[in-house]
């Protein structure tokens, strides 16, 4: 299988990145035993590169932390520069979409520094929002290209990840949602 593996961070006052880049290598380590993979960075891209990226790919999958409830702007940027009208979607005569990148999988892996109380139900600050709740825009973004949610592969949510046992525990957790993918 081809695997696209796409850092999300965006440089910001409380995070590095180290931790998102530190995922994409356990992730790139790992699936590289079983998987040809290739690697994308929202901070620096070629469009047409990008489009070939995902034209080869069978999975694309997405790292990045939480900002305010949200991807990183500079995820959101990548995705609005990258999927592009007549090359990951089109239109019919009637307007209607008409996705051109179909049988294409996505997955995402997310960390946060709140805990996991915060995203549930009968919480007043999200109003019981869970994560995935948050991120349905771009779930919904993806499908609209064709692009569905992998089958096999679990979204991993980590929380509270300025904690270091929270840190490895994660490590150990993605590592296994890899797995699912072989």
């Amino acid at each position: 299988m081809n695997v696209l593996l796409i850092n999300g961070y965006t440089p910001h006052p409380d995070a590095g990145g180290k931790l998102t880049q530190a995922l994409v290598d356990l992730s790139k380590t790992t699936l590289s035993t079983h998987h040809q993979v290739k690697l994308s960075n929202v901070l620096d891209y070629d469009l047409t590169e990008e489009y070939e990226k995902f034209k080869w790919a069978d999975t694309v999958l997405l790292y990045f932390p939480l900002y305010w409830y949200a991807v990183p702007w500079g995820l959101k940027r990548y995705l609005d520069d990258v999927l592009a009208k007549h090359r990951f979607y089109d239109a019919d005569q009637q307007g209607r979409p008409v996705p051109l990148m179909m049988g294409k999988h996505f997955g995402y892996v997310t960390t946060l520094a709140a805990v996991e109380a915060t995203y549930q139900p009968g919480n007043p600050l999200t109003n019981g929002l869970s994560v995935a709740d948050l991120l349905q825009p771009l779930t919904v973004t993806f499908r609209y290209c064709g692009i569905d949610q992998h089958p096999n592969f679990s979204n991993c949510v980590f929380y509270d990840v300025y904690t270091p046992k929270h840190v490895e525990d994660a490590k150990l957790a993605l590592t296994h949602a890899l797995h699912q993918l072989d």
